[in-house]
């Protein structure tokens, strides 16, 4: 963990032209579904980008699900440290609606007092917007134009059918807007994203800008793209990979077409692992899956792109998080943040121009009853108050053998830390 005083910021000057942020995140996809990271889908986009760039091979999500690992890249915080706003705050118009459909159980929202990447980088000249997928609470209290963000096309809960739009998970109505206006469009969720991202790079391609491009995909329903032609589930879950790669080409083609390639830092990654149709494969080598703490459930691709300062063809298995980004997107652009406010992320800026490695730090996940704590290649897996499993990463990838009964002390010392972490968030 670190604090970052706003001098050290103030005293890293901003670049005489910042550079443009593209920060494109896939919803569910695993570690082991790109070509580039031994996955089957053809993803020639993603595989070129990788080859253009630096690609983590130990990058992972700050929680296994979807707004946990939000929250932390928006605020480069540990999402248990984020303040969320609970149900008695929401306004009486929300709170009515729910009383009148028990089933909408979306009674919380990141709270507005956290500061946000985007916030930041608006305060240091940039023209901010997110296009997909929100899910960081529903009540327009917590819509993303009150947490910096100038533009908004896409939806504000966890999924939507990709042809209609309506938001699923009980709530069954429609879910796609333009800023805070519901404006239905027809066509698939990928490529209307798509659309809007292209369209949001030509429109501001004289000013520099953060571009949050959050798709859905591949996250359920699995749908393909031509709804008079169904497919399997397995077979919907490739296509929908391998529309989110031509997504990834037509943005890196924008940028190119009005000459923004080499003044814009290009990432794509997945806010968690794979809960992939029964028999794919998404997150292989890896254990366990989405909502889980093995590796399978927060291991992720990463890939860092930009031309003349990151070095094309590079790999790396330095460990980073999605808390990281927020500190280096703020250097970049030369912001300033609060001397009082912690910050758990590190600036990634040293790794990918190739200047130095990162400093060793233990990385935590919780969430619900379930936690696990990573020191080195050390990691230890735990429920409640009982530690569960040790692995030995750099051995065991896969997360086969339990050393918990071998390493006696090692699982002390990993508690303790687990426990210290807790009480620094404020959760013990």
């Amino acid at each position: 963990m670190s604090v970052w005083p706003a001098a050290a910021f103030a005293a890293a000057a901003a670049p005489a032209s910042p550079p443009n942020v593209v920060l494109i995140m896939a919803d569910d996809l695993g570690y082991g579904s790109l070509g580039c990271y031994g996955g089957d889908a053809r993803t020639p986009h993603l595989d070129r980008l990788a080859a253009a760039g630096l690609r983590f091979t130990d990058f992972h999500s700050n929680g296994p699900m979807c707004s946990p690992t939000r929250a932390a890249l928006l605020t480069g915080r540990y999402p248990q440290r984020c303040a969320w706003v609970p149900d008695e705050d929401l306004s009486p118009d929300y709170r009515a609606q729910r009383q009148a459909n028990p089933a909408q159980r979306w009674a919380w929202g990141i709270s507005p007092a956290e500061l946000t990447l985007p916030a930041v980088l608006r305060s240091a000249g940039y023209r901010t917007a997110l296009v997909g997928k929100w899910h960081l609470g529903y009540d327009f209290k917590f819509h993303p134009l009150n947490f910096g963000f100038d533009e908004f096309r896409g939806f504000m809960g966890g999924n939507v059918d990709y042809h209609t739009h309506v938001a699923g998970y009980g709530r069954k109505e429609p879910d796609w807007w333009h800023g805070k206006t519901l404006a239905p469009e027809s066509g698939y969720t990928t490529e209307l994203l798509t659309r809007h991202a292209t369209e949001f790079i030509a429109r501001h391609r004289t000013q520099p800008f953060f571009l949050y491009l959050t798709h859905a995909a591949p996250h359920d329903p699995w749908q393909s793209r031509d709804p008079a032609r169904p497919l399997p589930p397995a077979e919907a879950y490739r296509e929908m990979i391998e529309g989110l790669d031509a997504s990834v080409g037509a943005v890196a083609a924008a940028l190119r077409t009005h000459g923004l390639e080499r003044d814009t830092l290009l990432i794509f990654c997945s806010d968690n692992g794979a809960a992939a149709p029964r028999g794919v494969p998404a997150n292989r080598p890896l254990q366990g899956r989405k909502g889980g703490m093995h590796e399978g459930g927060h291991r992720v691709p990463f890939i860092a792109v930009w031309p003349g300062v990151i070095a094309p063809g590079g790999v790396t298995d330095s460990t980073a998080a999605s808390m990281d980004l927020l500190p280096t997107f703020a250097r970049l652009a030369g912001a300033s943040l609060p001397a009082d406010l912690t910050i758990d992320g590190t600036d990634l800026m040293p790794l990918l121009r190739g200047t130095g490695p990162l400093a060793p730090r233990p990385i935590h996940w919780l969430f619900g009853n379930a936690w696990a704590v990573r020191r080195g290649d050390w990691k230890l897996i735990g429920e409640g108050d009982r530690p569960r499993a040790l692995h030995h990463l750099g051995r065991d990838l896969g997360e086969k053998d339990n050393l918990l009964a071998a390493q006696p002390s090692l699982v002390d010392e990993l508690t303790a830390l687990h426990r210290t972490w807790l009480a620094g968030v404020g959760r013990r």
